[in-house]
């Protein structure tokens, strides 16, 4: 009897070891390498391009929309081509390939160019940070759709999601704690030259991480075997509801976590008069405790839900955000707010993913047609363009209200506007996410948060 030779996918799948706890740990390191990358650009690059580079807020405004438009190309491009890859080989290759380029930008992004008056500093700065917006799309893409391809068990997926925002929290944690003082120390003073230096570590040990994904993760989930034309994965993505709804309230999210971690060192400085160091030590607290939850958000999933455990940590979130804002400014309050804030933010981040990996799934169950990696590319796009955007409006809110580049003292009225940014919008976003996900999102047809429990 003659044997027929195995598929190229196939004999992928027989060579696949299974799911482990190595596999585990190595897949939760790829999101402490991205959310060292995401902490410096949501809690320092603005502060280094109208601290240090001293330019204007509204010329960040506007390096930060043209770079991010970019992402609206380059997401969607990468979700296509990881959908339309065969079964086993979607999304690890792509990771493999953008790993040296992203690392590259990553250093260059922060290497100031140009004299003090020439437009060039604008020019490349503008150019870089489109480059690290494109080499992060392919990379950070890839990895996400990880989340959906590594199995199609939800339970597993629950644990990838809750090691994704374990290795977030330290990334984030490691950045709000070393980054200001390394910088000092490094540059002797000159914070130029001392981020140029930080970043060059900082890309040394992100691509580290991110070989750990690319070796020891694996691709186990089932995939069309013909290629789907893109209207097709776009159709059916726009008919899955629970996604839809469930990446609005991401939006939301991102927009006010964007308003409040680009403004908190401003609102340290200028209104509590404490220095930019005192704000790391409040983003490592809020670190810390979000790390904590984080880890028991896997346990209250399976007593709740994901649905439930995501709505109502997110309302709890902006409630936090708005007491604070109620409230005369004082170092107590902000402490306890931001420290509160962290602890229900990281009980809902992993029920966030879990349950979005859950639409997806669900929605190639009701369809036909897996789009794993059409919806985390634009999901992931989304959030981007709320970061950005949300970037740009902090920017254009903090130079309206009077805000002086690289001055040590500030009038009330940018006091006021940097008290606005930090805690009445994002107070707004974050209540109003969390109701539209109790009220809005669907139940998911299987509860990975329960199967969990049963094992």
């Amino acid at each position: 009897m003659q044997l027929l030779p195995l598929s190229p996918a196939m004999a992928d799948a027989a060579r696949t070891p299974a799911f482990g706890r190595r596999e585990l740990l190595a897949f939760g390191a790829g999101d402490l390498a991205f959310n060292i990358i995401w902490g410096l650009m949501l809690s320092y690059l603005e502060y280094f391009y109208t601290d240090i580079c001293l330019f204007p807020p509204a010329c960040v405004a506007v390096i930060l929309l043209c770079a991010r438009a970019i992402s609206i190309v380059a997401d969607p491009v990468v979700g296509v081509v990881i959908d339309r890859r065969p079964a086993g080989r979607q999304a690890l290759p792509l990771l493999r390939i953008g790993l040296l380029p992203f690392a590259a930008m990553i250093v260059l992004t922060f290497v100031p160019f140009g004299g003090p008056g020439g437009i060039a500093r604008y020019v490349w700065a503008c150019l870089t940070y489109m480059g690290l917006c494109v080499t992060y799309s392919v990379s950070n893409t890839a990895y996400g759709a990880l989340t959906s391809l590594i199995s199609d068990d939800p339970a597993i997926r629950l644990r990838l999601a809750s090691a994704r925002m374990v290795g977030a929290g330290c990334g984030t944690l490691l950045i709000a704690v070393l980054t200001l003082p390394a910088v000092d120390w490094l540059g002797h003073g000159d914070r130029r030259h001392g981020f140029m230096l930080f970043m060059v570590m900082v890309a040394v040990v992100v691509a580290a991480l991110l070989g750990l994904v690319a070796t020891l993760c694996h691709e186990r989930a089932r995939a069309h075997r013909d290629r789907q034309p893109v209207r097709v994965l776009a159709r059916a993505l726009l008919r899955n509801g629970g996604w839809l709804r469930l990446t609005g309230a991401m939006i939301l999210v991102m927009l006010g976590s964007t308003f409040m971690f680009g403004a908190l060192v401003y609102y340290v400085r200028f209104v509590l008069g404490g220095s930019d160091h005192d704000a790391g030590w409040i983003l490592g607290a809020m670190n810390v405790l979000g790390l904590c939850g984080s880890v028991c958000g896997a346990v209250l999933a399976r007593r709740c839900g994901n649905r439930r455990l995501m709505g109502v940590g997110t309302c709890l979130c902006g409630t936090w955000l708005a007491l604070a804002w109620m409230c005369p400014p004082s170092w107590p309050v902000t402490v306890v707010a931001m420290c509160l804030f962290g602890l229900c933010l990281g009980l809902c981040n992993p029920a966030c993913f879990a349950l979005l990996a859950e639409y997806v799934e669900q929605g190639a169950r009701t369809s036909g047609v897996r789009t794993a990696g059409l919806a985390w590319a634009l999901n992931s796009t989304a959030s981007k363009l709320a970061f950005d955007g949300g970037g740009s409006m902090l920017a254009w809110l903090l130079a309206g209200y009077g805000l002086v580049a690289g001055d040590h003292a500030q009038a009330a009225g940018a006091r006021a506007g940097i008290g606005i940014g930090f805690l009445a919008i994002p107070a707004c976003a974050f209540v109003a996410a969390g109701v539209g996900v109790l009220l809005l999102c669907p139940r998911p047809a299987t509860d990975a948060g329960r199967l969990l429990r049963k094992e």
